[in-house]
């Protein structure tokens, strides 16, 4: 399957899309249905976090991303304007690092004010998993200290152009997120501020975030 938008909370079915599903630690996770033509993420985003999830919610967590259909652990991370504790969102984070580093999927994040945490722990824990800063809109500064560190940068509808032209070509990834935009008119949108078509280049990134074969 070739994928072009990495992350999208848009509708089945999106046939080169990955769908994102969050869950919180009150939920049954096993009440999740999985479309068996259709690719997903699942995790615990910062934002759905009060408390630190009950005993056992692990495991089923776990259980649960084993299946193929789930090709990603996000959105998770860290986000400090949140009023739910850092060391609190930090616990959870780290319990799907874990999770992603054992069942060998890369990790989609969410994170605000939280880079240097991000490039922190990329370099103490060293995860094999590559991660993706999803829905990045900040300076390039910022984008090329987290790609130093391991990671790739996604694009969607809102972005900063600078930072698109002075990242690594091969740490560039579109999504949709929430917009009502296609990805091909993100991806188009895209093209025109590099100045060729990006569309293979995105198809070949995701492909390698993922660990598909060809």
């Amino acid at each position: 399957m070739e994928i072009l938008d990495i992350h999208t909370h848009n509708p089945y079915p999106q046939p080169h899309g990955i769908i994102n599903l969050r869950i919180t630690p009150e939920k049954d996770i096993q009440e999740l249905e999985f479309m068996s033509d259709q690719l997903y993420s699942v995790g615990v985003h910062p934002w759905d976090i009060k408390r630190l999830p009950e005993s056992g919610f692990w495991e089923k967590f776990e259980r649960t991303v084993q299946t193929p259909k789930v090709v990603a652990i996000g959105e998770c991370g860290m986000d400090l304007a949140e009023k739910t504790p850092a060391f609190i969102q930090l616990q959870v984070f780290r319990k799907q690092i874990e999770i992603s580093e054992n069942l060998h999927k890369p990790m989609i994040l969410h994170a605000v004010r939280s880079w240097d945490i991000i490039c922190g722990l990329r370099r103490d824990i060293r995860p094999q998993m590559p991660w993706l800063i999803h829905g990045y809109r900040g300076k390039p500064e910022g984008a090329l200290q987290l790609v130093r560190s391991g990671c790739y940068i996604g694009f969607g509808e809102k972005f900063n152009p600078e930072t698109l032209l002075r990242i690594p070509e091969d740490r560039i990834l579109a999504e949709t997120d929430e917009s009502s935009l296609t990805i091909e008119k993100i991806i188009g949108v895209l093209s025109e501020i590099k100045g060729f078509d990006l569309t293979l280049l995105i198809k070949e990134n995701s492909k390698n975030f993922l660990n598909f074969e060809s």
